[in-house]
């Protein structure tokens, strides 16, 4: 059933002229980044004050996102949330050259072989996303969240998507407006990269949570990492040296597997 707009509504749309040209793509571009694990949802008013939009400019983006199906709306709330289309793009990324099957292999023998939750992080943008976690076995145990994005400044999993990047690169990346400041600074960000292209991997504590690294070794270099994450009080040092240990022979494992399957690549 087509929305209907409430009279205030319709005089608003009568008052200001239709968004158009490329102005408005990237608008409608904006308001589906704004969408996060920790918002869902959104309603017209919360887009017009989030990015400064008339109310009705945010409801004419809204409505011919809906309409394309990339978002979705609740009469009940008067709310819009991602729609099918998100998803059918997903699908699209995901599963390219069998990428999910083959990830999903990997983390069911990751998990089996640590214990712990196991996950595949990508870069999507400038932001390290979980797009597939399998949780760990443990009542306790620590689940970051399908979809949930952290800075790649921030974390095991972030940083280690930065492997591939050389010192020019990392500053490069760091001098972007929406890259924060590593905690510790550009040097000790640096010493970590060079250990962790030493090691195989990246190790980092941050509130209590232990999260082991590494990437992919059959998807483009810089684009995707597993990790391995449990509570600090379950991954002392020995249990983090096994896990990494796990880790690096599990990619060394995939790469001999790539190394059979192509020869001359």
């Amino acid at each position: 059933m087509p929305h209907t707009t409430s009279g205030s509504e319709r005089i608003l749309t009568e008052v200001e002229p239709a968004v158009t040209g490329t102005q408005s793509v990237f608008r409608a571009l904006s308001i589906l980044r704004a969408f996060t694990a920790q918002r869902p949802t959104l309603t017209g008013p919360e887009v017009a004050a989030l990015f400064g939009y008339s109310l009705p400019t945010a409801y004419r983006l809204l409505r011919a996102l809906e309409a394309e199906r990339f978002l979705v709306f609740d009469r009940d709330s008067r709310a819009y949330s991602p729609g099918p289309e998100i998803l059918r793009l997903a699908g699209v990324m995901l599963h390219r050259d069998a990428l999910v099957a083959q990830t999903q292999t990997s983390l069911i023998r990751l998990r089996a072989l640590t214990g712990e939750t196991v996950a595949v992080c990508w870069r999507l943008g400038n932001r390290c996303t979980c797009t597939q976690e399998l949780p760990g076995p443990h009542p306790q145990r620590i689940e970051t969240g399908i979809g949930v994005e952290f800075p790649l400044t921030r974390g095991a999993a972030g940083k280690a998507l930065l492997l591939d990047l050389d010192e020019a690169g990392v500053r490069a990346l760091l001098s972007e407006p929406d890259v924060p400041e590593p905690a510790g600074g550009v040097d000790t960000l640096l010493a970590e990269l060079r250990l962790g292209r030493e090691l195989g991997y990246l190790v980092e504590t941050l509130d209590d949570v232990v999260t082991i690294a590494a990437p992919i070794p059959w998807i483009q270099p810089g684009l995707a990492v597993y990790a391995v994450t449990a509570p600090e009080s379950r991954f002392g040092p020995a249990a983090r040296a096994a896990v990494a240990r796990t880790v690096v022979e599990e990619m060394d494992r995939l790469r001999s597997i790539l190394r059979k399957r192509n020869p001359f690549a």
